[in-house]
Formats: C-alpha cells, structure tokens, sequence
C-alpha cells in the first residue's frame, strides 16, 4: 500500500490540450524519430504527446496527464516522476506510469521496485520489457490501462513469527488486479469462507495474507493440510480445534488454530486433504459454526474466517469427498491466474529475484539482467511451477552466470535453458493433477 512522499511538488500550471501520453527519457531518445511516431500515433484525436528530456524535476510533468512512460530510463532515476504520479493519483486523478526498460536493466529495475514497496510508495505504475522503441509501441496498446490497486501486498516472511522480515508480493497486472479487488470485496462484505484455487506456487497464501489485512482482526494463522494431516482424529482436532489440560496423560492446555486465529483467519492450505480424518473434525465446524476442543465439556462459537487454498482442481475437490461433506465446506470460488498469463508480474519477480540474488555477492560478478535472448525463453515459458519455478530457474542461472568468472554481465539463454530443464520441465507426471492441467 503506498503513501505520498515528501519529494512529490506542486506541477506547474499547463495550457492547451491534455496530455494524454508524456514519454521521459533521454536525449538519444529523440532521434529515434519512426519510434515516436509510432508511439504519437496510438494518443487518441484531441490528446496531447509530448517528451520530456530526463534528468528532470518532477514538477515538470503535466499535471492532468493520463500516461507517462518511462522509455528505457536507469529505474534509480524515476522517483521524482514517480512520487509525482502518487501525487496526481492521491489528487483523484488515474494518472499511470508504464517503466519500460531493457532485459539488461533488471536488476536495476528488481533494487527500484522493492526500495519503494519497503518505503511505502510503490502504486500506479505498470512494467514493460522491450527491445528498442518499435517494440514499446507494439506492447503498449495492453499497458494503456487503468491501474485500480496498490502494487504490491508486503507480507511478513512467517506471519505468525515476530520479527521476521517482509516479502513483497507483487501486483502489476490486470488479471491479479481484479483478483485483489475481489478479494477486498470478500473481506469488507462479510464473506468468511473462501477457496483459492491456484497451481503450485502462484501466491495463494499472499492473497490469502491480504484478506486477512483488509478484515483487519485476529491473527492470521495457516495450516498445511497435507504437511500436517496424519490420519489421525485426536491429532487432528487438538491441532485445528486445541485440547484442554489433562485431556490426556501429561497434557498441557493447548489453542487450536481455529481458536488462535480468533476473530481473523484461519488458512487451510492444500485443503484437497480435507478428507478422513481432517473432514470428521470440521463437519460441526463447517455445519453449525462451533467447535469442542478436545476434552473440554462445552462448545465454542468460531469466530474466524475460514480460507481454502488448493492447487487442484475443481471436479478433483468434489470427487475427493461425498457430496454432502462437500456442500459443508461453503465456500466462494477465487481463481488464482497462472504466471504465463500474468506477464507483467513474472518482470517485477523476475527484477527482485535477481536484485537480491545481486546484493550478497562479493567474489562473483553479478549479472545486470538477461539477454534478449534469454528473455524470450522466460516471456514464453508455461511455468506451471509459476512463481515458485520461475525462482528455482533464475537463480540456477544467476548461480552458473555469476560463478563462471567470465566477463559475461547478462544471463544468457543457455543458462535460462539449463535451469528451466532442473526446475521447470516441459513434462512431468504431475502436470495434469493441478488446478490449470492445459
């Protein structure tokens, strides 16, 4: 969630039409004559294009502007078009900036996108990787949209542990836009029971997380089902529902996860293992709202939100349990898209990943991006691993770049190709159990 800096100043006062594409970058840029065109020609009749020249002080930029695209501009030089974007948005106006920037500036890109989440002042802004101007022209037709939620969901490394550091989960395009405002929509009107449906590694415990922030009660507290199921009823319900003292031999009083979550969320993950043992502790949970710890004499009313995460898929659900276990479970449907559709998250996870695994080095070179190559392999990949694969493969390939002691500054497509072979196989067995098989 961003707030507005204090580098944002007042823009200066503007005649004639409004702009409706501002393009910064630097001098070079201009003499790229066809590549403007091509970029002039996609400003609506009556709409202004204009180029202004970086470096430049924020203020300069129109104020009333609908677009400004960063043309390839070092990321490190963008927060005083930025910050002032934020102010034009806090204005209430939809003021967006699309940072266009080459493969090679990625991590460059990946330090600039989480210096900004951590300080709060990461929001309307879209990403775009290109080659030259012809290539930005091309791709900006799909970038030329409104941005409605905040870019990124900063979520504590282990929720339910002090102290343990922030992720940034990041949120660029549309098809996770609009799953974040429905997400909000589900927590502010008193929808309490949910499912994520989702592939391996897609985000469903972050969407989840985000929830658990707009609620804004309790605690949130997550539980992998197929971690954690033993088969075993008396484990399952001291671990979902909590046992009292001396419930059994050497007991101490213990609070469940459902009790722990208290009037906040409680998360199943893998909840495709809510069968046998797992499905005949929540029965009365699920039917009636209350629960019995284990061992106690009376009931209590659950208070929490109750969320699903699963990577299979739905038919895969209905068939695991009869239906009338099934209908217990109550659920709305939220569908998690994959990566490969998803292409403005993959750069910015893509830019974090290799920004961290940068910073450590010291021995090694580190890489400054991919080559256009090994782009291509990366923008094209299905990754049915989704952001968990595209991980795993970047750094196999940050790890043979780096460690090669060559002068080589960009991952190449081979290394891209090697770590795709160990992380993220074409065919595997398990392909067609997830949620998305196609």
């Amino acid at each position: 969630m961003f707030r507005i800096g204090s580098r944002a100043t007042p823009p200066a006062p503007f005649s004639g039409p409004p702009p409706y594409l501002t393009v910064v970058g630097h001098d070079l840029l201009r003499s790229e004559g066809e590549g403007l065109d091509l970029l002039q020609k996609l400003v609506p009749d009556g709409r202004r294009f204009e180029f202004v020249t970086l470096p430049q002080r924020a203020a300069n930029l129109p104020p009333d502007g609908e677009f400004v695209l960063s043309l390839f501009a070092d990321p490190s030089q963008l927060d005083g078009v930025a910050d002032q974007v934020l102010a034009a948005r806090a204005a209430g106006r939809r003021t967006v900036l699309i940072v266009a920037i080459h493969a090679s500036q990625l991590v460059a890109l990946g330090r600039w996108l989480d210096r900004r989440a951590a300080e709060g002042v990461l929001g309307g802004v879209r990403l775009m990787v290109a080659g030259d101007v012809a290539s930005v022209a091309t791709q900006l037709p799909q970038r030329l949209l409104p941005v409605t939620e905040d870019n990124v969901i900063r979520m504590p490394r282990a929720p339910e542990v002090e102290g343990s550091g922030f992720n940034n989960f990041y949120v660029f395009s549309p098809e996770l836009q609009a799953l974040v405002a429905r997400v909000r929509g589900f927590a502010r009107n008193g929808v309490t029971r949910a499912i994520l449906l989702g592939g391996p590694g897609s985000g469903k415990t972050s969407i989840a997380y985000y929830y658990y922030q707009v609620r804004g009660l309790g605690q949130f507290v997550a539980l992998n089902l197929a971690a954690e199921n033993v088969g075993d009823k008396t484990s399952m319900k001291s671990l979902l529902c909590g046992h009292v003292s001396g419930a059994f031999p050497g007991a101490g009083a213990r609070n469940g996860a459902i009790t722990q979550a208290q009037d906040g969320v409680c998360f199943l993950d893998e909840s495709h293992e809510i069968t046998g043992a797992v499905m005949e502790v929540l029965m009365e949970v699920l039917d009636n709202g209350q629960y019995m710890p284990f061992g106690a004499s009376s009931k209590r009313i659950m208070e929490c939100a109750l969320l699903y995460g699963t990577n299979r898929s739905w038919n895969f659900l209905q068939n695991s349990v009869n239906l009338d276990q099934f209908t217990r479970m109550g659920a709305s449907r939220l569908e998690v898209p994959e990566l490969h559709r998803r292409e403005e998250d993959m750069i910015a996870v893509t830019a974090a990943t290799l920004a961290r695994l940068a910073a450590p080095c010291a021995d090694w070179r580190a890489p400054t991006g991919v080559s256009p190559d090994g782009w291509n392999l990366l923008r094209g990949c299905r990754w049915r691993g989704n952001v968990r694969g595209l991980i795993r493969v970047l750094e196999a390939a940050f790890v043979d770049t780096a460690s090669a002691g060559s002068d080589e500054h960009l991952i190449q497509a081979s290394e891209i190709s090697r770590g795709m072979s160990l992380w993220e196989p074409e065919t595997h067995h398990s392909h067609q159990i997830y949620s998305v098989a196609s």
